[in-house]
Protein backbone atom coordinates (compact mmCIF):
# COMPACT_ATOMS: atom_id res chain seq x y z
CA UNK A 1 0.00 0.00 0.00
CA UNK A 2 1.25 3.80 -0.83
CA UNK A 3 0.68 6.61 1.67
CA UNK A 4 -0.55 9.27 0.25
CA UNK A 5 -0.56 13.18 1.32
CA UNK A 6 -3.15 14.92 1.17
CA UNK A 7 -2.82 18.72 1.51
CA UNK A 8 -5.87 21.20 2.19
CA UNK A 9 -8.22 18.62 2.79
CA UNK A 10 -11.37 20.45 3.80
CA UNK A 11 -11.54 24.07 5.92
CA UNK A 12 -13.91 25.77 7.09
CA UNK A 13 -14.74 29.07 6.03
CA UNK A 14 -15.69 32.10 8.28
CA UNK A 15 -18.82 33.94 7.64
CA UNK A 16 -16.93 37.20 6.72
CA UNK A 17 -14.47 36.53 4.30
CA UNK A 18 -23.27 10.16 -0.39
CA UNK A 19 -25.01 8.79 1.33
CA UNK A 20 -27.04 10.29 3.65
CA UNK A 21 -24.22 12.95 3.90
CA UNK A 22 -21.19 13.57 1.31
CA UNK A 23 -17.73 11.16 2.03
CA UNK A 24 -14.99 12.03 0.84
CA UNK A 25 -13.87 9.64 -1.65
CA UNK A 26 -10.71 7.88 -3.44
CA UNK A 27 -10.15 8.21 -7.52
CA UNK A 28 -12.06 4.98 -6.98
CA UNK A 29 -15.17 5.96 -5.03
CA UNK A 30 -14.54 4.54 -1.89
CA UNK A 31 -14.96 6.32 1.01
CA UNK A 32 -11.57 7.60 3.34
CA UNK A 33 -12.17 6.72 6.73
CA UNK A 34 -10.26 5.13 9.70
CA UNK A 35 -10.29 1.59 9.88
CA UNK A 36 -11.42 0.65 13.62
CA UNK A 37 -12.87 -2.80 12.51
CA UNK A 38 -10.49 -4.61 10.76
CA UNK A 39 -7.23 -2.29 12.03
CA UNK A 40 -5.84 -1.85 9.19
CA UNK A 41 -2.12 -2.82 10.16
CA UNK A 42 -0.01 -0.24 8.44
CA UNK A 43 -1.64 2.50 10.73
CA UNK A 44 0.94 3.18 13.57
CA UNK A 45 -0.33 2.32 17.16
CA UNK A 46 0.54 5.96 18.48
CA UNK A 47 -2.55 6.89 15.87
CA UNK A 48 -4.88 4.01 16.37
CA UNK A 49 -5.04 2.38 19.87
CA UNK A 50 -5.44 -1.26 19.15
CA UNK A 51 -6.51 -2.36 21.96
CA UNK A 52 -9.24 -0.07 23.14
CA UNK A 53 -9.78 0.30 19.17
CA UNK A 54 -9.83 4.42 19.69
CA UNK A 55 -8.30 7.07 17.18
CA UNK A 56 -5.65 8.47 19.58
CA UNK A 57 -4.97 12.79 19.06
CA UNK A 58 -3.02 15.43 21.04
CA UNK A 59 -3.46 18.97 22.03
CA UNK A 60 -1.07 21.51 21.75
CA UNK A 61 -1.00 22.73 25.73
CA UNK A 62 -1.18 26.61 24.64
CA UNK A 63 -4.62 26.33 23.16
CA UNK A 64 -5.90 29.66 22.20
CA UNK A 65 -5.21 32.16 25.11
CA UNK A 66 -3.66 32.40 27.93
CA UNK A 67 -6.05 33.34 30.19
CA UNK A 68 -8.62 29.87 29.22
CA UNK A 69 -6.47 27.83 27.83
CA UNK A 70 -8.28 24.78 30.48
CA UNK A 71 -11.33 25.02 28.71
CA UNK A 72 -10.45 25.83 25.27
CA UNK A 73 -8.68 22.27 25.37
CA UNK A 74 -11.55 21.12 27.38
CA UNK A 75 -13.32 22.26 24.31
CA UNK A 76 -11.99 20.23 21.97
CA UNK A 77 -12.47 17.12 24.25
CA UNK A 78 -15.80 17.79 24.24
CA UNK A 79 -16.07 17.56 21.05
CA UNK A 80 -14.29 14.14 20.11
CA UNK A 81 -17.14 13.24 22.63
CA UNK A 82 -20.09 14.37 20.96
CA UNK A 83 -19.05 11.88 17.99
CA UNK A 84 -17.81 9.65 19.86
CA UNK A 85 -21.54 9.54 21.72
CA UNK A 86 -23.52 8.85 18.09
CA UNK A 87 -25.12 5.60 19.08
CA UNK A 88 -24.73 2.58 17.26
CA UNK A 89 -20.87 3.61 16.05
CA UNK A 90 -17.33 2.17 16.25
CA UNK A 91 -16.47 5.97 16.78
CA UNK A 92 -13.96 6.07 19.45
CA UNK A 93 -11.51 8.74 20.61
CA UNK A 94 -8.55 8.78 22.97
CA UNK A 95 -6.92 11.72 24.40
CA UNK A 96 -3.32 10.84 24.16
CA UNK A 97 -1.93 13.78 25.90
CA UNK A 98 -0.67 17.52 25.79
CA UNK A 99 2.17 18.61 23.33
CA UNK A 100 4.76 21.41 23.87
CA UNK A 101 3.56 24.78 21.58
CA UNK A 102 5.36 25.72 18.63
CA UNK A 103 4.45 22.25 16.71
CA UNK A 104 3.20 22.35 12.93
CA UNK A 105 1.36 20.43 10.71
CA UNK A 106 3.28 17.16 9.94
CA UNK A 107 1.21 13.84 8.62
CA UNK A 108 4.36 11.93 8.56
CA UNK A 109 4.79 11.89 12.28
CA UNK A 110 2.28 9.17 13.60
CA UNK A 111 0.79 11.81 15.78
CA UNK A 112 -2.96 13.33 15.61
CA UNK A 113 -2.70 16.62 17.13
CA UNK A 114 -4.85 19.93 17.46
CA UNK A 115 -3.46 23.44 17.91
CA UNK A 116 -3.80 26.83 17.09
CA UNK A 117 -1.55 28.98 14.40
CA UNK A 118 -1.39 32.40 16.11
CA UNK A 119 1.87 33.89 14.67
CA UNK A 120 1.28 33.10 11.18
CA UNK A 121 -1.40 31.41 8.69
CA UNK A 122 1.01 29.78 7.11
CA UNK A 123 1.45 26.16 8.09
CA UNK A 124 2.29 23.15 6.87
CA UNK A 125 6.33 24.07 6.62
CA UNK A 126 4.94 27.02 4.96
CA UNK A 127 3.47 25.13 1.90
CA UNK A 128 -0.23 26.10 3.01
CA UNK A 129 -1.75 29.46 4.12
CA UNK A 130 -5.17 29.27 6.17
CA UNK A 131 -6.30 32.87 6.05
CA UNK A 132 -9.76 33.38 5.31
CA UNK A 133 -10.47 29.82 7.11
CA UNK A 134 -11.46 29.22 10.72
CA UNK A 135 -9.64 25.61 10.48
CA UNK A 136 -8.05 22.87 8.33
CA UNK A 137 -7.90 19.93 8.55
CA UNK A 138 -4.65 17.77 6.95
CA UNK A 139 -5.16 14.20 6.23
CA UNK A 140 -2.66 11.67 4.62
CA UNK A 141 -4.14 8.00 4.20
CA UNK A 142 -3.30 4.83 1.92
CA UNK A 143 -4.07 4.46 -1.45
CA UNK A 144 -5.93 3.22 -2.58
CA UNK A 145 -7.79 1.83 0.53
CA UNK A 146 -8.65 5.14 1.61
CA UNK A 147 -7.56 4.14 5.07
CA UNK A 148 -6.68 6.86 6.75
CA UNK A 149 -3.03 7.31 7.91
CA UNK A 150 -3.08 10.35 10.00
CA UNK A 151 -4.61 13.80 10.64
CA UNK A 152 -4.17 16.89 12.15
CA UNK A 153 -6.43 20.04 12.40
CA UNK A 154 -5.02 23.69 13.00
CA UNK A 155 -7.26 26.32 13.94
CA UNK A 156 -6.47 29.76 12.55
CA UNK A 157 -5.66 31.72 16.19
CA UNK A 158 -3.73 34.84 13.93
CA UNK A 159 -7.34 36.19 12.36
CA UNK A 160 -10.04 34.99 13.96
CA UNK A 161 -10.65 35.00 18.16
CA UNK A 162 -12.28 31.77 20.16
CA UNK A 163 -14.66 31.73 22.91
CA UNK A 164 -15.79 28.99 24.83
CA UNK A 165 -19.49 29.56 27.26
CA UNK A 166 -22.36 27.58 25.47
CA UNK A 167 -24.42 30.15 27.60
CA UNK A 168 -23.26 33.09 25.57
CA UNK A 169 -25.99 35.26 24.61
CA UNK A 170 -25.60 38.03 22.12
CA UNK A 171 -23.47 39.44 19.32
CA UNK A 172 -19.78 38.12 19.96
CA UNK A 173 -17.03 39.00 17.59
CA UNK A 174 -15.69 35.61 18.52
CA UNK A 175 -16.37 32.01 17.28
CA UNK A 176 -17.05 28.70 19.50
CA UNK A 177 -14.57 26.45 19.77
CA UNK A 178 -16.99 23.15 19.50
CA UNK A 179 -18.68 24.34 16.39
CA UNK A 180 -15.15 24.57 14.46
CA UNK A 181 -13.98 21.56 15.77
CA UNK A 182 -17.68 19.67 15.39
CA UNK A 183 -17.30 20.32 11.70
CA UNK A 184 -13.27 19.44 11.47
CA UNK A 185 -13.67 16.11 13.48
CA UNK A 186 -16.37 15.58 10.47
CA UNK A 187 -13.60 15.80 7.70
CA UNK A 188 -11.02 13.75 10.57
CA UNK A 189 -13.36 11.12 10.23
CA UNK A 190 -14.05 11.21 6.58
CA UNK A 191 -16.95 13.49 5.60
CA UNK A 192 -17.00 16.67 2.83
CA UNK A 193 -19.57 19.56 3.30
CA UNK A 194 -23.47 18.99 3.25
CA UNK A 195 -25.94 20.60 1.16
CA UNK A 196 -28.40 21.12 4.49
CA UNK A 197 -28.38 25.18 5.98
CA UNK A 198 -28.10 23.93 9.83
CA UNK A 199 -25.39 20.96 9.48
CA UNK A 200 -22.40 21.18 11.40
CA UNK A 201 -20.62 20.41 8.20
CA UNK A 202 -21.71 23.00 6.22
CA UNK A 203 -18.84 24.61 4.46
CA UNK A 204 -19.13 28.33 6.38
CA UNK A 205 -19.59 29.07 9.79
CA UNK A 206 -21.05 32.82 11.74
CA UNK A 207 -19.49 33.85 15.23
CA UNK A 208 -21.02 32.71 18.42
CA UNK A 209 -22.69 29.83 19.05
CA UNK A 210 -24.06 28.69 15.44
CA UNK A 211 -26.21 25.79 13.81
CA UNK A 212 -22.97 24.01 13.75
CA UNK A 213 -22.98 23.62 17.88
CA UNK A 214 -24.45 20.24 18.16
CA UNK A 215 -24.20 17.21 15.72
CA UNK A 216 -27.84 17.44 13.19
CA UNK A 217 -29.24 14.31 11.64
CA UNK A 218 -27.32 14.24 9.16
CA UNK A 219 -24.08 13.91 10.96
CA UNK A 220 -25.89 11.09 13.30
CA UNK A 221 -26.05 9.34 9.68
CA UNK A 222 -22.91 9.38 8.64
CA UNK A 223 -21.38 8.20 12.01
CA UNK A 224 -23.89 5.10 11.76
CA UNK A 225 -23.04 4.39 7.66
CA UNK A 226 -19.38 4.73 7.63
CA UNK A 227 -18.69 3.54 11.18
CA UNK A 228 -21.60 1.06 12.08
CA UNK A 229 -21.77 -1.53 14.59
CA UNK A 230 -22.45 -4.73 13.42
CA UNK A 231 -26.25 -5.07 12.52
CA UNK A 232 -26.86 -1.46 13.30
CA UNK A 233 -27.73 -1.12 9.51
CA UNK A 234 -30.63 -3.52 10.16
CA UNK A 235 -32.23 -1.49 12.26
CA UNK A 236 -33.19 1.82 9.45
CA UNK A 237 -33.80 2.22 6.21
CA UNK A 238 -31.68 3.13 3.03
CA UNK A 239 -33.14 4.89 -0.17
CA UNK A 240 -30.64 4.95 -3.32
CA UNK A 241 -31.15 5.82 -6.97
CA UNK A 242 -29.66 7.89 -9.77
CA UNK A 243 -30.98 11.18 -10.88
CA UNK A 244 -31.26 12.54 -14.72
CA UNK A 245 -31.93 15.08 -17.14
CA UNK A 246 -31.88 14.10 -20.67
CA UNK A 247 -31.95 10.49 -19.57
CA UNK A 248 -28.22 11.16 -18.59
CA UNK A 249 -26.88 11.09 -15.23
CA UNK A 250 -25.87 14.19 -13.19
CA UNK A 251 -23.10 15.37 -11.05
CA UNK A 252 -24.14 17.01 -8.02
CA UNK A 253 -27.99 17.44 -7.84
CA UNK A 254 -28.76 17.72 -4.41
CA UNK A 255 -30.95 15.09 -2.83
CA UNK A 256 -32.87 15.86 0.56
CA UNK A 257 -34.69 13.76 3.10
CA UNK A 258 -37.50 15.36 4.87
CA UNK A 259 -38.82 13.59 8.03
CA UNK A 260 -42.76 13.87 9.36
CA UNK A 261 -42.06 16.78 11.11
CA UNK A 262 -41.09 18.70 8.38
CA UNK A 263 -36.81 18.58 9.14
CA UNK A 264 -34.16 17.58 7.05
CA UNK A 265 -32.77 14.30 7.96
CA UNK A 266 -30.39 13.88 5.47
CA UNK A 267 -28.87 15.69 2.55
CA UNK A 268 -26.50 14.30 -0.23
CA UNK A 269 -25.13 15.65 -3.93
CA UNK A 270 -25.39 12.94 -6.74
CA UNK A 271 -22.00 11.23 -7.56
CA UNK A 272 -20.28 11.53 -11.22
CA UNK A 273 -22.88 8.65 -12.41
CA UNK A 274 -25.80 10.46 -10.91
CA UNK A 275 -25.98 7.82 -8.00
CA UNK A 276 -27.15 8.85 -4.25
CA UNK A 277 -27.80 6.88 -1.45
CA UNK A 278 -29.41 7.75 1.99
CA UNK A 279 -28.63 5.13 4.69
CA UNK A 280 -28.81 4.83 8.48
CA UNK A 281 -32.76 6.72 8.59
CA UNK A 282 -34.62 6.04 10.85
CA UNK A 283 -38.02 3.74 9.87
CA UNK A 284 -41.25 6.02 8.76
CA UNK A 285 -42.63 8.35 6.30
CA UNK A 286 -39.96 10.86 4.15
CA UNK A 287 -40.48 13.34 1.51
CA UNK A 288 -37.72 13.44 -0.72
CA UNK A 289 -36.58 16.32 -3.25
CA UNK A 290 -33.76 16.95 -6.02
CA UNK A 291 -32.85 20.80 -6.02
CA UNK A 292 -30.11 22.41 -8.01
CA UNK A 293 -27.14 23.64 -6.22
CA UNK A 294 -25.92 27.20 -7.09
CA UNK A 295 -24.23 27.84 -10.26
CA UNK A 296 -20.52 28.10 -10.02
CA UNK A 297 -20.23 31.96 -11.30
CA UNK A 298 -22.91 32.97 -9.18
CA UNK A 299 -22.04 35.79 -6.77
CA UNK A 300 -24.97 35.30 -4.29
CA UNK A 301 -25.39 31.72 -3.26
CA UNK A 302 -26.08 29.17 -0.37
CA UNK A 303 -24.59 26.75 -1.53
CA UNK A 304 -22.20 25.50 -4.70
CA UNK A 305 -20.77 22.76 -5.89
CA UNK A 306 -17.40 23.83 -4.90
CA UNK A 307 -18.53 24.47 -1.15
CA UNK A 308 -19.36 20.68 -0.93
CA UNK A 309 -15.95 19.53 -2.51
CA UNK A 310 -13.47 20.15 -4.98
CA UNK A 311 -14.90 17.36 -7.24
CA UNK A 312 -18.22 18.70 -7.35
CA UNK A 313 -17.17 21.89 -8.67
CA UNK A 314 -18.90 21.22 -12.31
CA UNK A 315 -21.80 20.37 -10.40
CA UNK A 316 -25.07 20.41 -13.46
CA UNK A 317 -27.39 23.24 -12.20
CA UNK A 318 -29.32 23.56 -15.17
CA UNK A 319 -32.52 21.88 -13.85
CA UNK A 320 -36.11 22.60 -11.85
CA UNK A 321 -36.48 21.66 -8.21
CA UNK A 322 -38.57 18.75 -8.14
CA UNK A 323 -41.95 18.46 -6.38
CA UNK A 324 -41.72 16.48 -2.83
CA UNK A 325 -42.07 12.38 -3.37
CA UNK A 326 -43.24 10.51 -0.60
CA UNK A 327 -41.28 7.22 0.70
CA UNK A 328 -41.66 5.02 3.47
CA UNK A 329 -38.25 3.37 4.73
CA UNK A 330 -38.53 0.06 6.87
CA UNK A 331 -35.69 -1.58 8.57
CA UNK A 332 -33.37 -3.63 7.12
CA UNK A 333 -34.67 -2.43 3.61
CA UNK A 334 -33.12 -0.75 0.24
CA UNK A 335 -35.28 1.55 -1.64
CA UNK A 336 -34.68 2.47 -4.79
CA UNK A 337 -36.10 5.71 -5.81
CA UNK A 338 -34.62 6.98 -9.62
CA UNK A 339 -35.05 10.60 -10.59
CA UNK A 340 -35.56 12.66 -13.46
CA UNK A 341 -35.09 16.07 -13.58
CA UNK A 342 -36.71 18.69 -15.65
CA UNK A 343 -33.96 20.69 -17.22
CA UNK A 344 -33.77 24.61 -17.92
CA UNK A 345 -33.16 27.77 -15.34
CA UNK A 346 -35.05 27.72 -12.27
CA UNK A 347 -36.63 31.30 -12.63
CA UNK A 348 -36.04 32.13 -9.25
CA UNK A 349 -33.25 31.00 -6.23
CA UNK A 350 -33.04 31.41 -2.68
CA UNK A 351 -29.80 33.01 -1.88
CA UNK A 352 -29.74 35.21 1.19
CA UNK A 353 -31.68 34.51 4.57
CA UNK A 354 -32.85 37.16 6.63
CA UNK A 355 -31.95 38.12 10.37
CA UNK A 356 -34.43 37.25 13.10
CA UNK A 357 -35.98 40.66 14.25
CA UNK A 358 -39.15 42.12 15.79
CA UNK A 359 -38.81 45.31 13.75
CA UNK A 360 -40.18 45.50 10.14
CA UNK A 361 -37.39 48.01 8.96
CA UNK A 362 -34.43 46.29 10.25
CA UNK A 363 -32.78 44.56 7.70
CA UNK A 364 -29.40 41.33 7.91
CA UNK A 365 -28.94 39.17 5.62
CA UNK A 366 -25.81 36.45 5.08
CA UNK A 367 -26.07 33.04 3.27
CA UNK A 368 -25.90 31.80 6.88
CA UNK A 369 -28.65 29.45 8.68
CA UNK A 370 -31.39 31.37 10.80
CA UNK A 371 -31.57 29.90 14.32
CA UNK A 372 -34.69 30.17 16.43
CA UNK A 373 -35.90 28.43 19.66
CA UNK A 374 -39.13 27.11 20.45
CA UNK A 375 -41.72 29.46 22.42
CA UNK A 376 -40.20 32.80 20.39
CA UNK A 377 -42.73 34.71 19.14
CA UNK A 378 -43.83 37.29 16.34
CA UNK A 379 -40.25 36.94 14.92
CA UNK A 380 -39.29 38.54 11.27
CA UNK A 381 -37.66 36.07 9.01
CA UNK A 382 -37.50 35.74 4.92
CA UNK A 383 -35.40 35.08 2.47
CA UNK A 384 -33.54 36.93 -0.40
CA UNK A 385 -31.80 37.15 -3.85
CA UNK A 386 -31.53 39.33 -7.08
CA UNK A 387 -34.07 37.07 -9.12
CA UNK A 388 -37.33 36.33 -6.02
CA UNK A 389 -40.20 37.19 -7.39
CA UNK A 390 -41.69 40.91 -5.82
CA UNK A 391 -44.99 39.80 -5.82
CA UNK A 392 -47.77 37.28 -5.80
CA UNK A 393 -45.71 34.56 -4.50
CA UNK A 394 -45.51 32.63 -1.19
CA UNK A 395 -43.04 32.39 1.01
CA UNK A 396 -43.88 29.16 3.51
CA UNK A 397 -41.36 27.24 5.94
CA UNK A 398 -41.71 23.47 6.54
CA UNK A 399 -42.73 21.78 9.67
CA UNK A 400 -44.63 21.72 12.98
CA UNK A 401 -45.24 24.06 15.68
CA UNK A 402 -44.96 27.25 13.34
CA UNK A 403 -47.53 30.33 13.00
CA UNK A 404 -46.74 32.47 10.07
CA UNK A 405 -48.16 35.56 9.38
CA UNK A 406 -49.10 38.03 6.39
CA UNK A 407 -45.69 37.56 3.59
CA UNK A 408 -44.02 41.34 3.46
CA UNK A 409 -42.48 41.84 0.27
CA UNK A 410 -39.46 44.36 -0.27
CA UNK A 411 -38.13 45.17 -3.54
CA UNK A 412 -34.21 45.93 -4.21
CA UNK A 413 -33.86 46.70 -0.54
CA UNK A 414 -31.68 49.48 0.07
CA UNK A 415 -30.60 49.70 -3.22
CA UNK A 416 -28.59 46.16 -3.45
CA UNK A 417 -30.61 44.61 -5.72
CA UNK A 418 -31.86 42.05 -3.03
CA UNK A 419 -35.28 41.41 -3.10
CA UNK A 420 -37.11 40.19 0.12
CA UNK A 421 -39.94 38.26 1.02
CA UNK A 422 -40.18 38.11 4.53
CA UNK A 423 -42.48 36.89 7.50
CA UNK A 424 -43.58 36.76 11.29
CA UNK A 425 -43.21 33.31 12.30
CA UNK A 426 -44.26 32.17 16.39
CA UNK A 427 -42.74 28.77 17.42
CA UNK A 428 -45.02 26.63 19.90
CA UNK A 429 -43.12 25.70 22.53
CA UNK A 430 -43.49 22.21 21.15
CA UNK A 431 -42.14 22.55 18.35
CA UNK A 432 -40.00 19.78 16.73
CA UNK A 433 -36.27 20.80 17.13
CA UNK A 434 -34.61 20.65 13.66
CA UNK A 435 -33.55 21.66 10.70
CA UNK A 436 -36.70 22.94 8.56
CA UNK A 437 -36.40 24.60 4.76
CA UNK A 438 -37.76 27.80 3.44
CA UNK A 439 -39.70 27.92 0.17
CA UNK A 440 -40.75 30.52 -2.15
CA UNK A 441 -43.54 29.02 -4.81
CA UNK A 442 -45.10 31.33 -7.79
CA UNK A 443 -47.69 29.22 -9.57
CA UNK A 444 -45.30 26.23 -10.52
CA UNK A 445 -42.03 27.40 -9.93
CA UNK A 446 -40.70 26.69 -6.33
CA UNK A 447 -37.13 27.60 -5.11
CA UNK A 448 -35.82 25.96 -1.76
CA UNK A 449 -33.58 26.87 1.37
CA UNK A 450 -33.11 23.20 2.75
CA UNK A 451 -32.17 23.00 6.18
CA UNK A 452 -32.10 26.79 6.61
CA UNK A 453 -34.08 27.31 9.59
CA UNK A 454 -32.69 25.63 12.74
CA UNK A 455 -34.98 25.27 15.82
CA UNK A 456 -32.73 24.37 18.53
CA UNK A 457 -34.19 22.48 21.47
CA UNK A 458 -35.01 24.69 24.42
CA UNK A 459 -33.12 21.91 26.41
CA UNK A 460 -29.89 21.04 24.34
CA UNK A 461 -28.60 17.30 24.70
CA UNK A 462 -25.62 17.36 22.25
CA UNK A 463 -23.93 14.28 23.72
CA UNK A 464 -27.42 11.97 23.80
CA UNK A 465 -27.30 11.49 27.50
CA UNK A 466 -30.46 12.59 28.37
CA UNK A 467 -29.08 15.33 30.70
CA UNK A 468 -29.59 19.20 30.08
CA UNK A 469 -26.57 20.45 28.31
CA UNK A 470 -26.57 23.81 29.88
CA UNK A 471 -26.61 21.92 33.72
CA UNK A 472 -23.24 19.70 32.68
CA UNK A 473 -21.92 22.72 31.58
CA UNK A 474 -22.72 25.09 34.19
CA UNK A 475 -21.18 22.45 37.12
CA UNK A 476 -18.40 20.74 35.68
CA UNK A 477 -15.32 21.62 33.24
CA UNK A 478 -15.65 19.08 31.11
CA UNK A 479 -19.30 18.48 30.89
CA UNK A 480 -19.03 14.95 29.07
CA UNK A 481 -16.82 13.46 30.97
CA UNK A 482 -18.02 10.46 33.09
CA UNK A 483 -18.11 12.39 36.59
CA UNK A 484 -20.96 13.98 34.39
CA UNK A 485 -23.00 11.68 33.53
CA UNK A 486 -26.60 10.63 34.74
CA UNK A 487 -25.82 8.40 37.02
CA UNK A 488 -22.69 9.86 38.34
CA UNK A 489 -22.85 11.31 41.79
CA UNK A 490 -20.01 13.48 41.79
CA UNK A 491 -19.86 14.89 45.46
CA UNK A 492 -21.38 11.37 46.97
CA UNK A 493 -24.36 12.61 48.76
CA UNK A 494 -26.29 9.56 47.49
CA UNK A 495 -28.00 11.62 44.93
CA UNK A 496 -27.03 11.13 40.68
CA UNK A 497 -26.45 13.74 38.47
CA UNK A 498 -29.99 13.57 37.32
CA UNK A 499 -31.77 13.77 40.54
CA UNK A 500 -29.75 17.19 41.19
CA UNK A 501 -30.48 18.50 38.09
CA UNK A 502 -34.65 18.21 38.71
CA UNK A 503 -34.02 18.81 41.82
CA UNK A 504 -32.23 22.38 41.54
CA UNK A 505 -29.17 21.15 43.71
CA UNK A 506 -25.49 21.71 42.81
CA UNK A 507 -24.23 18.11 41.69
CA UNK A 508 -20.62 19.29 42.90
CA UNK A 509 -22.03 20.13 46.83
CA UNK A 510 -22.64 17.34 48.98
CA UNK A 511 -24.40 20.07 51.60
CA UNK A 512 -27.08 21.26 48.05
CA UNK A 513 -29.06 18.35 48.17
CA UNK A 514 -32.83 17.81 48.60
CA UNK A 515 -33.11 16.50 52.51
CA UNK A 516 -36.12 16.70 55.42
CA UNK A 517 -34.40 18.55 57.79
CA UNK A 518 -37.27 18.47 60.31
CA UNK A 519 -40.58 17.09 61.57
CA UNK A 520 -41.93 19.20 64.62
CA UNK A 521 -44.46 17.03 66.45
CA UNK A 522 -47.00 19.07 68.35
CA UNK A 523 -51.23 18.49 69.63
CA UNK A 524 -51.92 20.59 66.25
CA UNK A 525 -49.81 18.30 64.06
CA UNK A 526 -46.46 18.02 62.35
CA UNK A 527 -44.85 20.70 60.18
CA UNK A 528 -42.16 18.80 58.04
CA UNK A 529 -39.26 20.98 56.89
CA UNK A 530 -36.94 20.22 53.91
CA UNK A 531 -34.20 22.44 51.87
CA UNK A 532 -36.01 23.93 48.94
CA UNK A 533 -34.44 25.74 45.53
CA UNK A 534 -36.67 28.67 44.70
CA UNK A 535 -39.12 28.32 42.39
CA UNK A 536 -39.40 24.49 42.62
CA UNK A 537 -42.61 23.06 43.11
CA UNK A 538 -42.59 19.86 45.78
CA UNK A 539 -45.80 17.38 47.00
CA UNK A 540 -45.13 15.96 50.77
CA UNK A 541 -47.19 12.79 50.96
CA UNK A 542 -47.29 10.16 53.79
CA UNK A 543 -47.74 6.55 55.15
CA UNK A 544 -48.07 4.84 58.12
CA UNK A 545 -45.89 2.29 57.69
CA UNK A 546 -41.90 2.39 57.25
CA UNK A 547 -41.54 -0.42 54.25
CA UNK A 548 -45.42 -0.68 53.00
CA UNK A 549 -48.54 0.83 52.29
CA UNK A 550 -48.99 3.81 49.68
CA UNK A 551 -47.86 6.88 50.02
CA UNK A 552 -50.69 9.06 50.37
CA UNK A 553 -50.20 12.94 48.89
CA UNK A 554 -50.90 15.98 51.18
CA UNK A 555 -52.51 18.54 50.08
CA UNK A 556 -51.56 20.92 47.08
CA UNK A 557 -47.81 21.30 45.42
CA UNK A 558 -45.55 23.40 47.71
CA UNK A 559 -43.81 26.17 45.29
CA UNK A 560 -40.76 28.30 47.77
CA UNK A 561 -38.89 31.49 47.27
CA UNK A 562 -35.96 30.46 49.41
CA UNK A 563 -33.40 27.62 50.67
CA UNK A 564 -36.40 26.08 53.05
CA UNK A 565 -39.36 25.09 52.87
CA UNK A 566 -42.52 23.52 55.18
CA UNK A 567 -45.56 21.91 55.01
CA UNK A 568 -48.11 21.64 58.27
CA UNK A 569 -49.87 18.22 58.20
CA UNK A 570 -52.64 18.42 60.67
CA UNK A 571 -53.81 14.70 60.20
CA UNK A 572 -51.68 13.33 62.16
CA UNK A 573 -51.57 15.07 65.76
CA UNK A 574 -50.37 11.23 67.20
CA UNK A 575 -48.90 7.83 66.29
CA UNK A 576 -46.56 7.13 64.14
CA UNK A 577 -46.16 8.52 60.61
CA UNK A 578 -43.66 8.68 57.81
CA UNK A 579 -43.22 11.47 55.31
CA UNK A 580 -41.81 12.03 51.91
CA UNK A 581 -41.07 15.59 49.42
CA UNK A 582 -40.36 15.01 45.66
CA UNK A 583 -39.64 17.38 43.47
CA UNK A 584 -41.73 17.55 40.59
CA UNK A 585 -40.65 18.34 37.34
Amino acid sequence: MNRTHALLVAGLAAAISASAFVPTLTSTGVPKRWDLAGLFASVNTNVVNRTTRAVRYYLASDAWSATNTAAELNALRASFAQWQAVSGTQLKFEDAGLVAPGIDVNTSDNTNVLFWAKSSTLVNGGLSDISGLLAVTFISSFSPSGIHAQSDIVFNGKDYGWFTDYAIAGATTNYFIEGTALHEIGHFIGLSHSPAGGASMLYISDRGVSSQAGLSADELCAARVVYAQTNQLALRGTLRGTVTRYGTNILGAAVLAEDASGNITAGTVTRTNGFYEMSALPPGNYLVRVAPLDPAAATDYLVRGRSIDQPYSAAETSFLPTTNMPVTLTAGVTNTLNIAVVPGEPPFRISDLRGPTTNVGSFSWSSLPTILRPGQSNIIIGVASPSLPTNNATLTITGDGLTLGTNIFTTNAFGTGLNFISVRVSIASNATPGLRSFLVQKGTNTAYANGYLDIVPAQPDSNFDGLDDYFQRQYFALWTATNAAPGADPDGDGFTNAAEYTAGTVPTNAASLLRIDQTLHTLAGTTITWRSVPGKRYQVSSRAQFGAGTWLNLGSTVTTNGPAAQYFDPSAPGGRQFYRVEVLP
